[in-house]
C-alpha cells in the first residue's frame, strides 16, 4: 500500500520522479504552444531522418529513456542502502543522489536535443553529459581529499553552472568532456600509481589521442598536441598534484563493473562515429539506429560504473 510512509521510505527516488515528470509537462506545452512550428530548427547530424511529428527522431529519442531508467533504479535501489557509515556511494548519500541525477540528466537532456531539434534542446542535452562525466571526478576528489556532502554539492553544483555557461557561449563540449574524462582516468590510475606520476601522466593522454584521432580521422597526433595543449598540460599538473597530495587510501575492485564499463563506453564510441550522418552505418529510414546504440551502451556503462563505486573500501 502506498502511503506517507512508503513514499517516504524512498523520498529520493519519488522526489526525482516527480521532477521528471514536471519537464516532460514542460517539454509536452512548448511544443503544443508553438504548434510544432519550431524556429531555427536544424537536423542533430545522427543519421536518423527528421520526422514532422510530435518527435522528431523517434529512435534516438526514445533510447534515452534507458539513461532515466538506470537514474531511477539507483534511486530505487537507494531504500536498501544504509543511512550509516562514511557517505560514499555505497549508502543513502548525497554522493549517490547525485550520481543518478546525472544520469537521468543525460537522458533528459538528449530526449530534448533529438526530440525538438531546437538549440536550447542541444544546450541541454551537452549540460547533460558534462552533469555526468564530471560526477566521477568531483567524488574522487572529495574522497581523496575528504570533502564533506556539503563541499561536494558545492563544488559539483558550481561548477556544473560554470560548465553550463560556457557550454550556452563557446561550445566547449569537445573540449570539456575530454578533459574530464583525463581527470578521471588520472584519478583512477593514481589509485594503484600514486607514486609514479609518469604513468598517472601518458595512459590517459594516450587515451584521449586515440579517441580524438579516431573522430577526427584527417588528424594526426600533432594535431592532437597542437589542438589540445591545455588538456595535456593540465593532465600533466593533475599527475604532480595526485602525486604530492596524502598517500591516498582507497581500494576499488575494477574486475569486472570497471572493465564493463570501460568496455561498453568503448564500443559505444566506435559505433558513434560512423552513425553519423552519410556515415558508414547511416541508414536514416531505419529503426535501428546506430546513435541510439550508443544511448542504450552509454547506459550499461553508467550502470557498470555505478556498481563499480560501490566496491571502494575507504582506509583513511
Amino acid at each position: 500500500m502506498i502511503d506517507k510512509k512508503y513514499i517516504e521510505d524512498r523520498k529520493e527516488f519519488f522526489s526525482v520522479l516527480f521532477v521528471i515528470s514536471v519537464i516532460f509537462v514542460i517539454y509536452a506545452l512548448a511544443y503544443l504552444l508553438n504548434d510544432s512550428n519550431w524556429s531555427n530548427t536544424t537536423a542533430s547530424g545522427y543519421c536518423e531522418r527528421v520526422r514532422d511529428s510530435w518527435i522528431r527522431e523517434p529512435t534516438n529519442t526514445i533510447s534515452n529513456l534507458a539513461f532515466v531508467f538506470v537514474g531511477m533504479y539507483i534511486l530505487w535501489l537507494a531504500q536498501y542502502d544504509p543511512l550509516d557509515g562514511k557517505p560514499s556511494l555505497s549508502n543513502r548519500s548525497w554522493f549517490l543522489i547525485m550520481y543518478a541525477i546525472s544520469c537521468v540528466a543525460v537522458g533528459m537532456g538528449s530526449f530534448a536535443m533529438h526530440g525538438f531539434n531546437t538549440g536550447w534542446g542541444g544546450w541541454l542535452d551537452v549540460t547533460g553529459m558534462i552533469m555526468y562525466i564530471s560526477m566521477p571526478v568531483f567524488y574522487n576528489f572529495s574522497r581523496f581529499l575528504r570533502w564533506t556532502e556539503t563541499e561536494f554539492i558545492s563544488y559539483y553544483l558550481i561548477s556544473n553552472f560554470i560548465f553550463a555557461i560556457l557550454l550556452w557561449q563557446y561550445s566547449l563540449l569537445t573540449f570539456l568532456w575530454g578533459a574530464l574524462i583525463g581527470i578521471w582516468l588520472s584519478q583512477e590510475l593514481a589509485l594503484k600509481y600514486q607514486k609514479q606520476p609518469h604513468i598517472i601522466f601518458l595512459v590517459p593522454t594516450s587515451i584521449i589521442m586515440f579517441l580524438y584521432l579516431y573522430t577526427s580521422p584527417n588528424k594526426t597526433p600533432i594535431d592532437f598536441v597542437i589542438d589540445e595543449i591545455e588538456g595535456i598540460l593540465l593532465w600533466a599538473a593533475l599527475a604532480y598534484f595526485l602525486y604530492r597530495i596524502e598517500d591516498i587510501k582507497l581500494e576499488r575492485t575494477h574486475t569486472p563493473y570497471f572493465w564493463a564499463g570501460f568496455a561498453a563506453y568503448g564500443l559505444a564510441t566506435i559505433i558513434w562515429q560512423p552513425s553519423k550522418t552519410d556515415g558508414v552505418l547511416c541508414d536514416p529510414d531505419s529503426l535501428v539506429q546506430g546513435h541510439a546504440i550508443w544511448h542504450l551502451l552509454g547506459a550499461v556503462a553508467m550502470w557498470c560504473f555505478y556498481k563499480y563505486f560501490r566496491t571502494e573500501i575507504d582506509s583513511y
